[in-house]
């Protein structure tokens, strides 16, 4: 199935900037800001941090004083397990590019995982046909896999080599089934809304953009430690 194409042309593979700004989600439940400053502040002095939602975990923005920071936070964060789950972590401009292209060939949808398959693993396999921005495998409450994932590529071509030499593929015990995400994937996932207001709100500072200009048009309603106390 040929993926639907949102208006605008966003091209065949996304270029990122540099960002100082770093986005966690999937945090896990109680997490303090406390606790997210012992975290981050490995990597660098913390300009600014604001935790959304913080009672269920949810989400956090973090900026940093210089890019490189930001980009070694999300490199050793990103998919490690903080208190028993798995935290994804991406620079802003990595969830500027996944609002863009939800829906433009980019977003792939993974079916038929063996159980063991963890996200990580995941992110594995799909990157050795091109850089990955964001991939995750659906858990339920006590972090067991659903068997279904999705993988965002950052070049829609490397997406579509992905689906031609994986689908049907067996890995592990399992055969799986890759396709183009569709719109209806959304609600099978938590974690993946890139944004709750105040976490958006930081966003946009930090690109200086405003949220009509780059909120994929069919995004706009998309709802669907202590010290070193976290592991890869």
């Amino acid at each position: 199935m040929e993926p639907l194409h949102a208006a605008g042309n966003w091209g065949s593979a996304v270029q990122l900037q540099p960002s100082t700004a770093v986005f966690a989600c999937d945090l896990a439940p109680k997490l303090s800001e406390t606790d997210l400053r012992h975290i981050f502040a490995f990597h660098g002095e913390i300009v600014s941090l604001e935790h959304i939602d913080e009672v269920s975990g949810g989400c956090a923005v973090v900026t940093y004083p210089t890019a490189e920071a930001a980009e070694e936070a999300a490199s050793i964060v990103n998919l490690a397990s903080i208190r028993g789950k798995t935290c994804r972590c991406l620079s802003t401009s990595a969830v500027e590019a996944i609002w863009k292209t939800m829906d433009t060939g980019h977003r792939l949808q993974v079916e038929g995982l063996d159980p063991s398959i963890e996200s990580q693993g995941l992110q594995d396999v799909f990157t050795l046909f091109g850089k990955v921005l964001d991939s995750k495998v659906q858990t339920d409450e006590q972090e067991n896999s659903r068997g279904y994932g999705f993988v965002h590529f950052a070049d829609k071509e490397h997406a579509a080599k992905a689906v031609s030499q994986l689908n049907g593929v067996q890995i592990g015990n399992s055969t799986i089934r890759v396709r183009f995400f569709e719109p209806k994937d959304s609600e099978l996932y938590t974690g993946c809304l890139y944004s709750m207001s105040g976490a958006v709100s930081a966003v946009y500072e930090q690109t200086h953009m405003s949220p009509e200009s780059w909120l994929a048009p069919n995004m706009d309603a998309y709802q669907g430690w202590e010290e070193q106390e976290y592991e890869r």
